[in-house]
């Protein structure tokens, strides 16, 4: 596999402060990183009041939404040949499920770099998460997915309380809570 010459690396977009500042230190080091290497990096990120966005951290600075239409637009015009989507935390690895998906990632032949577009699938799916791990020999706890009020209700009977509840694809874990 040769060397990229540009890639597009995905920021974690809006954050609040004290949120997130690790995806912001990552995403100025890598940058850093490549420009060391001899890469050209091309930043997308919708939050201006990030390190990262700062003048001379990347090579190329978009301030634009971080959906799959912005992010393909940035790829037709950039035509990077990699894609580094984990230092963006949860909206990086999103978007470039929803850009696979979308066909962009093929039709401009731009790789997907670090971690694989399956193992991000897994790592973010619950229900494939468990099934790697029991598939590997892990003990996972006793889980459902529902998809109604019903079928959590009945299952809380079966399990018993507390419960975690979470929403099915998420890596962060947003969105859960504990039902006493």
């Amino acid at each position: 596999m040769t060397k990229p010459s540009k890639v597009l690396v995905i920021g974690s977009g809006p954050i609040i402060i004290g949120q997130a500042a690790e995806f912001d230190y990552a995403g100025t080091q890598a940058c850093k990183a490549l420009r060391e290497e001899g890469v050209t990096s091309v930043l997308v990120n919708s939050n201006p009041a990030t390190i990262m966005t700062d003048e001379g951290v990347a090579d190329v600075v978009y301030i634009e939404p971080l959906t799959v239409e912005s992010v393909t637009r940035i790829i037709e015009r950039e035509r990077p040949e990699g894609l580094l989507p984990t230092l963006g935390g949860q909206t990086g690895l999103n978007l470039a499920v929803e850009l696979a998906e979308a066909g962009v990632l093929d039709k401009y032949g731009v790789r997907l770099l670090g971690t694989p577009l399956d193992t991000i699938r897994k790592a973010e799916e619950r229900s494939l998460f468990k099934k790697l791990l029991l598939d590997i020999g892990e003990p996972v706890p006793e889980s459902v997915t529902v998809s109604s009020v019903e079928q959590a209700i009945k299952f809380a009977r079966q399990a018993g309380l507390p419960l975690i509840v979470r929403p099915s694809y998420t890596l962060g874990g947003s969105g859960g809570g504990i039902c006493q």
